[in-house]
């Protein structure tokens, strides 16, 4: 295996790891269980350290073999699991963020709207990083 890719897995690993991990830190600081993992658990609020990694390497081990498939496999998978984290981020952020930052001034939906384009934005950047990141031959 050439050390490109794995220095690329490598930094496609903490992404994702970083996302989970600050996403399940802002979650627990606002006492927000997760929006879409509710129905898994109700201790899903505040995952450990070394769940958030075995979860980030199962999803290395995923895109490495939807690589293999091909690019474009890759992409959709992680376009998707991009998708998951900054929806979760939206929603939390928008409720309990963004809400008591604009007060009385903005109506609750629109301060979760502004969330969820902040989120979709900061996705849609991720995802052009790991595509130009896997499209490079060299650093």
């Amino acid at each position: 295996m050439d050390i490109l890719l794995i220095t690329k897995f490598g930094i496609l690993l903490s992404i994702h790891v970083g996302l989970l991990y600050s996403l399940s830190k802002i979650a627990s600081y606002y006492k927000e269980p997760f929006f879409l993992a509710k129905r898994i658990g109700p201790n899903m609020q505040d995952p450990s350290l070394i769940l958030i990694i075995l979860l980030g390497l199962i999803i290395i081990i995923i895109s490495f073999l939807a690589l293999e498939k091909s690019k474009l496999t890759f992409y959709i998978l992680n376009a998707a699991f991009l998708s998951i984290w900054f929806l979760e981020l939206a929603v939390v952020t928008g409720k309990r963020f963004f809400e008591p930052l604009f007060g009385d001034d903005l109506p609750k939906e629109i301060s979760i709207f502004v969330g969820f384009i902040l989120a979709i934005n900061g996705g849609y950047f991720t995802l052009m990083f790991i595509y130009r990141l896997f499209s490079l031959s060299s650093f």
